[in-house]
């Protein structure tokens, strides 16, 4: 019997790995550009390697520990190798999920908690790009981890680090004060006090190194570009392709844990539904990547129902979400990992370096600007790396396009709106367009 157990726990722990190596030789394959603002912070965190520093040398809307924990792979220069490490840390968070459950479960529930996450739309999306969420995720699940093994100093400073990696980390410590609350309540005025204390710190060292623009950039630039409370967002293309299936698996998964009685499901099943509703309220506009942080605890309800329900249209349920959820993001899928879909790309590339010189400057939408700028060498007009019209608006739309007017950029990668501004000084290259994912036009400095 005891080894029967054991063969068992080897199998499980052998479909995790061969799962993960799946997953690693996929992304080799797959790593190239696709249109997403992870190739700003790429860029941002080449430029921090070179000397550049956030809020005093460019505008970042988000605290620096992410441009921090990038700029030493960035430096090496190399797209798909930065591309690689997102990828390893996407992983660890799933690897992360898995001994997270195991030690409230088993170890068959943590992986199939884990394969779930790994093969979930949300995942394989937004886990291998660098928008910053995955990397906060990683120092948060790192927190729950050591809060598990109740090493309280430990569990704090990595939540700090996560707060100050993406500040919506902060929707997350409730579910850590709960699990305090319900579990460790003799630790939990330890642990307040020394989060509170590491994130007093923090902050007041961050604003003497950055000074006023820390707090402007980081802080009012959201609550005047971004936040608007009292309002309902629109949903959202991405929100509802995604977060449609997992409202119904936490729906699932609430119900199985009323009925056993297990507060810890309700806890990671309820929680994701509170946090979406207070995302859908806060800000302007939703993106999924916003909502990622919930999938850990997601799949940990999920798995756990999966594995401990006795009924067999709950497994169903949740195993035919789970699929359709996969195959109705195809072409999503599709567009991030095929680099057919993304050529376009190289050729700005290419035009660059046949048409430019190294010192000659560029300017235009965020995403093409900044491969460009990665790849070529190539200086952004005043290091306006973050192109966005919010951001123009925030900062003062005639001011930043005066500013690159004079400077005279060599090319613009425009959207319509930049097109119409430079439209006497600039020739009309060409023009793509996919709809849904991105329109821009290639201008270049000359006389109509």
């Amino acid at each position: 019997m005891r080894n029967m157990a054991y063969q068992k726990k080897f199998f499980t722990v052998k479909l995790l790995f061969v799962s993960c190596l799946i997953f690693i030789v996929f992304r080799l394959y797959t790593l190239h550009p696709n249109f997403s603002d992870e190739i700003i912070y790429i860029n941002m965190a080449r430029v921090v390697s070179k000397g550049l520093l956030p809020y005093k040398d460019f505008f970042y809307a988000h605290p620096p520990l992410h441009l921090f924990l990038l700029a030493p792979i960035a430096s090496l220069g190399n797209f798909s190798l930065v591309k690689f490490f997102i990828s390893v840390i996407g992983l660890i968070c799933i690897l992360l999920t898995y001994f997270i459950t195991k030690k409230l479960y088993d170890e068959k529930t943590g992986v199939i908690t884990a394969i779930a996450f790994l093969i979930f739309p949300g995942f394989l999306i937004f886990g291998n790009l660098a928008m910053g969420t995955f990397e906060a995720l990683l120092f948060y699940l790192l927190s729950f981890y050591f809060l598990l093994n109740r090493k309280t100093v430990l569990s704090s400073i990595f939540l700090s680090l996560a707060i100050f990696t993406r500040y919506l980390v902060v929707l997350l410590v409730p579910i850590l004060v709960i699990y305090l609350f319900k579990y460790q309540r003799k630790k939990l005025s330890r642990s307040i006090f020394y989060f509170s204390l590491i994130n007093i710190l923090s902050f007041t060292l961050l604003y003497t190194l950055f000074g006023s623009d820390f707090f402007i950039s980081t802080i009012l630039y959201h609550f005047q570009a971004n936040i608007e409370i009292s309002q309902f967002a629109g949903l959202g293309e991405q929100y509802l392709a995604l977060g449609f299936f997992t409202i119904f698996m936490s729906l699932i998964c609430l119900i199985h844990g009323y009925l056993k009685k297990d507060s810890k499901i309700l806890l990671f099943a309820f929680y994701p539904l509170i946090y979406d509703l207070v995302i859908l309220l806060i800000f302007k506009q939703v993106i999924y990547h916003y909502f990622a942080f919930m999938l850990p605890f997601i799949f940990v309800a999920f798995g756990v129902t999966l594995v401990k329900s006795k009924l067999s249209v709950v497994k169903f349920s949740l195993l035919t979400i789970l699929a359709l959820s996969f195959f109705t993001n195809l072409t999503s899928l599709n567009f991030y990992f095929n680099e057919d879909e993304n050529k376009v790309f190289n050729e700005l590339v290419d035009y660059t370096l046949i048409n430019t010189n190294q010192d000659d400057l560029i300017f235009g939408s965020a995403t093409p600007t900044n491969y460009v700028s990665f790849v070529t060498d190539r200086k952004i007009v005043g290091n306006y790396f973050d192109s966005d019209l919010k951001f123009i608006s925030f900062y003062g739309k005639e001011r930043v396009l005066s500013e690159v007017k004079n400077a005279e950029p060599i090319l613009i990668f425009a959207t319509q709106s930049y097109a119409d501004f430079f439209e006497d000084n600039y020739v009309l290259v060409k023009v793509w367009n996919k709809p849904g994912y991105y329109h821009f036009l290639l201008l270049k400095k000359g006389i109509v």
